[in-house]
């Protein structure tokens, strides 16, 4: 057999393994916390698109925004086949309107294994999510094919979708228009840096190379629009973009000007087609696209979304926020750690020789700022509006793992497969972890509900 077709070949049965681990950690996560809804977004989701679905089956391009997500994409990806079975949304309402009159809050009752409750939707979540697993499968291995792409080894890059991927978070308990979000905001960003890299040296590539170069910043714009239709934050993507193609282009010339003036103009261009394909109410109807913005009503972004108390009243919340880092996973936390540990050791700094510093800097500045503008613009300060900049970290604490295990191999002397030892104990510990918290949380729901 050849060598490296064989290295590809073990390289993608790793990756398979990785997914795997992943959809047994969510399915762990969720036969332990009762088969239920995390939240009422999922449910409020299947009305949203059968409504979705009916106007544009009737080229009828008027209220398709009905959320300020707005999760276009969630509709297109996931929603359509809730044409295809028989659910009663008026029923949510319903029992939504019964939980408040006893003065119980639904979300909580949901939690404490409401049987009745969960078996009215079992069938609707399983149809509903069914797509959005295979969407996610596909995420985990474009994620791990453009890390490769952007020189990270493949102990760094299988490590980075481990941690992704065996984190309930980012897989099953963030609502459908953040998972949205995650994957494609992330997708998009990362082709961006692909194609930005070539800046400096393009006059010397390959017309072949400069094609597939081309490839990425159509896929990233693509992606970006996606991302944008998901939710509104991802229009972060349009500034920053820019400033990392001067990032990348440093120091400027006429040339590089006129290159990287051309380059943005392109994605733009791309970006807009492609929201203009799947929202087409912003030329049929662009009124209803303004006033999701700029409404005069407080039922618009800038004035309800996007009207925290500022930086300061951000960060109070920052100590919830690590602690919910942390509930969901321990390990990555300890492996950041080790990461700075070791990054800031002159002793070690040969280990990271290797690694795309110039990727780093950019994924790091992507991933505060990032954070910044939901602490700075988001009234509300929720882990999950932050998603996309902790699924980036991932890659932080894969570093840690492959120069903590680096310095181990070389004073022990272990062979090279002590990686997938540590990544089954990571693993383990992941799966023992979700048993032990919603054993936990389970008495904690029911002390809420009031049942005993």
């Amino acid at each position: 057999m050849n060598y490296p077709n064989y290295e590809k070949i073990s390289e993608f049965i790793i990756l398979l393994v990785i997914i795997l681990s992943g959809f047994i950690t969510t399915a762990v996560f969720k036969l332990n916390n009762f088969s239920t809804f995390p939240n009422l977004d999922e449910m409020l989701w299947y009305q949203r698109s059968i409504t979705f679905w009916d106007k544009i089956s009737e080229f009828d391009f008027s209220g398709l925004v009905q959320s300020l997500q707005p999760g276009i994409t969630v509709y297109w990806f996931a929603g359509f086949l809730m044409k295809f079975i028989d659910f009663d949304f008026g029923d949510v309402a319903r029992r939504i309107a019964e939980k408040k009159a006893e003065g119980l809050d639904f979300n909580a009752v949901i939690n404490t294994n409401d049987i009745v409750i969960y078996e009215t939707y079992n069938t609707a979540s399983f149809v509903f999510n069914t797509p959005l697993l295979l969407l996610t499968a596909i995420f985990f291995i474009l994620f791990y094919c453009l890390l490769r792409k952007l020189k990270f080894n493949k102990i760094v890059s299988s490590f980075s979708v481990f941690f992704v991927a065996t984190n309930y978070f980012f897989v099953y308990w963030n609502t459908p228009s953040d998972k949205m979000l995650n994957i494609f905001l992330v997708l998009s960003f990362l082709a961006f840096l692909i194609y930005a890299n070539s800046i400096r040296n393009r006059h010397t590539c390959s017309l072949w190379n400069q094609i597939s170069q081309r490839k990425c910043l159509i896929m990233s714009a693509v992606f970006g629009a996606w991302a944008v239709l998901s939710k509104i934050s991802a229009m972060f993507i349009l500034p920053f973009y820019f400033f990392t193609l001067i990032f990348y282009a440093w120091p400027l010339d006429k040339h590089k000007i006129k290159s990287m003036a051309k380059d943005y103009l392109i994605w733009i261009i791309i970006f807009i087609f492609v929201c203009i394909i799947f929202l087409p109410s912003i030329i049929v109807n662009p009124s209803e696209v303004y006033s999701l913005f700029f409404d005069s009503s407080k039922d618009s972004v800038v004035n309800r979304s996007y009207s925290g108390g500022g930086y300061l009243s951000g960060l109070s919340d920052y100590s919830t926020l690590l602690v919910n880092v942390a509930f969901m996973s321990p390990a990555v936390i300890y492996l950041l750690l080790v990461f700075f540990f070791f990054k800031f050791k002159k002793k070690y700094r040969y280990l990271f020789i290797s690694l795309p510093k110039k990727h780093l800097k950019i994924i790091t500045a992507f991933i505060l700022l990032f954070i910044l503008m939901v602490t700075i613009l988001c009234s509300n300060h929720d882990t999950r509006f932050m998603s996309p900049a902790f699924m980036l970290v991932n890659i932080f604490p894969a570093i840690g793992v492959y120069v903590l295990i680096e310095v181990l191999r070389e004073k022990f002397k272990f062979p090279k497969n002590i990686y997938l030892v540590a990544m089954l104990v990571l693993f383990l510990t992941q799966l023992m972890m979700i048993i032990s918290n919603g054993l936990l949380m389970k008495e904690v729901m029911k002390k809420i509900a009031g049942v005993e």
